[in-house]
């Protein structure tokens, strides 16, 4: 009896959890790629999720080799689920773009991307 309780109770769990799982916006790729060298005085971020999030109250900011961290602009990129940003005159180093986004279900999701500027 406790074992069939015990085994209902688990596999109602397991049908709820995909669900909850699925509300929260994953980063499946982004360019420039995790852990990359990047060359130029520009860079393009796009940033693709598994859902579609708020720009607008999403948030992208970029911590540099000196430990200072900027904001950048977030904008929609070419699908709802994606988010842009574009760096100007970045020195070479190390970088951490850190993301937390808004899915449009309410759910904030957080991040980071690290890369490695190179000479222009």
């Amino acid at each position: 009896m406790f074992k069939a309780l015990l085994l209902a109770v688990t596999l109602s769990l397991g049908l709820l959890l995909p669900d909850a799982a699925a509300a929260h916006a994953v980063l499946v790729e982004s360019l420039p790629a995790p852990k990359s060298e990047v060359a130029g005085a520009r860079i393009d971020f796009n940033l693709h999720y598994n859902s579609r999030v708020d720009a607008k109250r999403s948030r992208l900011s970029l911590k540099g080799p000196a430990g200072t961290a900027r904001t950048l602009e977030a904008s929609q990129g070419k699908t709802e689920a994606d988010l842009a940003a574009t760096v100007t005159a970045l020195p070479p180093g190390r970088y951490v773009l850190h993301w937390d986004v808004l899915s449009v279900d309410g759910h904030v999701s957080r991040g980071e991307l690290p890369f490695t500027a190179t000479e222009h």
